[in-house]
């Protein structure tokens, strides 16, 4: 099963420590959109199939160029930190996910989100982990992380991973109140499985 670890200093900052006020449409807000496929200029193979959006999603571009889906209507916001995005759900504010991506520190992966999480938990009462460990995503090291604590809101649930291809850090991030997290999971779980690079 994955397991997770603790956000790098910069990244981790910005993804788990929920913004007061974040600005809305601070930073351009990309709504992914697939372009006309160009016409072949072969005959061999198959045409390349783009992944379907699940029903109920949308597909959108984030910083770093990270592509994945959130619910649709969600609200976007910049959230604080490098290469962070908010999706905000109108219905319920204490639930949104984070994504996106920035210049990968020059620290170990695992050890970067370990010591976040050391710093995370004595910032935050009830602090409570889950899982925080390595894992695989898209072929390449993976921090999963997941955890609660407690704050102005009730008990919260968090689940992120984190994972660095050429230079860049991405991450997904989910986040709610515990008597939500059951939705709220599975929008994490979908937000991974159509997500790139």
């Amino acid at each position: 099963m994955v397991a997770y670890a603790a956000v790098s200093a910069a990244v981790g900052t910005v993804l788990l420590v929920a913004p007061k006020e974040p600005q809305v449409q601070a930073y351009p807000v990309y709504i992914y959109t697939e372009g006309p496929t160009p016409p072949s200029t072969t005959t061999t193979g198959p045409s390349p199939v783009a992944m379907p959006v699940p029903e109920g999603y949308q597909r959108v571009a984030g910083p770093g160029g990270l592509i994945t889906t959130i619910p649709l209507g969600w609200t976007i916001t910049r959230s604080t930190g490098p290469g962070a995005m908010q999706a905000t759900d109108p219905a319920d504010p204490t639930r949104y996910v984070r994504y996106g991506g920035s210049a990968a520190p020059a620290t170990d992966l695992v050890a970067t989100h370990v010591d976040y999480e050391q710093r995370f938990a004595e910032a935050h009462r009830g602090f409570q982990r889950f899982s925080l460990g390595t894992t695989t995503y898209h072929d390449v090291p993976a921090v999963d992380w997941e955890f609660e604590h407690d704050s102005a809101a009730g008990r919260r649930r968090a689940h992120s991973m984190y994972w660095r291809i050429a230079g860049t850090e991405y991450f997904l991030y989910a986040s709610s109140t515990t008597n939500r997290w059951s939705d709220t999971k599975s929008i994490f779980n979908t937000m991974v499985d159509n997500s790139t690079p």
